[in-house]
């Protein structure tokens, strides 16, 4: 039998345009409609409460996700400005979205892989090819939306120590964590570790899905539900 020595590919490289040959996502990165927040691509605000946690009215920060403000394309909303170096001095560098540099460069792209457009609304999906199709998915996504998409918060200051989710090191007592609210304030991530269990990158402006207490980027809590077509991108809903 003969074995190929083919290396594999990341399986976000095949997915090129059928006519030019690029990566798809150089199209949308082109795009006059695109979106760059999370909060904005998905259609959820952060809540007063994650604006507000630990922080006092006169160090409240206001300005929204997505802010270019203290030189970053996105700062996790609620935190003073001494926070939001706390909290990108805990990443890795080459994913800090400093403005003009690779690593907001890499921040747009994972938007568009994590969050792809297709997944997020009808309009974008071309190949539903029927009424009942076209319902499944909207009632795929109504039901992800009620149950396993949010956006977690960084806590600038914990109140009690516990463990990280991630990792299972200890999160001090006063320490800056992650919180995502679907599991509730009493779990929590150091910021490097709130990753997706099956890829591995940086959730994404602290965008997540969530699946028996274990978080995933949208893209892949939905391959967990349904098959993705490696040529056009979208999920399929057979019946």
């Amino acid at each position: 039998m003969k074995i190929s020595n083919k290396k594999k590919t990341n399986s976000f490289s095949r997915k090129v345009c059928v006519h030019c040959k690029c990566d798809r996502t150089d199209h949308e990165a082109t795009s006059r409609n695109r979106k760059l927040t999370a909060s904005e691509r998905i259609g959820i605000l952060p809540s007063l409460e994650m604006l507000s946690t630990g922080t006092s009215q006169t160090t409240r920060r206001t300005d929204a996700p997505g802010s270019t403000s203290h030189g970053y394309s996105w700062v996790p909303p609620g935190l003073t400005r001494v926070k939001v170096e706390e909290y990108m001095a805990q990443l890795p560098n080459h994913v800090v979205p400093r403005i003009n540099s690779s690593g907001e460069k890499f921040r747009e792209r994972q938007l568009m892989l994590q969050l792809p457009r297709q997944d997020l609304s009808l309009a974008y999906c071309k190949h539903l090819s029927n009424s009942v199709e076209r319902k499944l998915y909207e009632e795929f996504i109504n039901a992800r939306n009620e149950i396993a998409l949010d956006i977690g918060f960084v806590c600038p200051v914990l109140p009690k120590q516990m463990e990280c989710k991630k990792c299972r090191g200890i999160l001090e007592r006063n320490e800056m964590a992650v919180i995502a609210p679907k599991l509730g304030e009493n779990n929590g991530w150091h910021p490097a570790c709130f990753t997706c269990a099956t890829c591995e990158q940086l959730l994404i402006d602290l965008t997540y899905c969530v699946k028996d207490g274990i978080i995933y980027c949208e893209r892949h809590y939905a391959e967990l539900h349904k098959p993705r077509c490696h040529a056009c991108d979208e999920v399929s809903f057979p019946y």
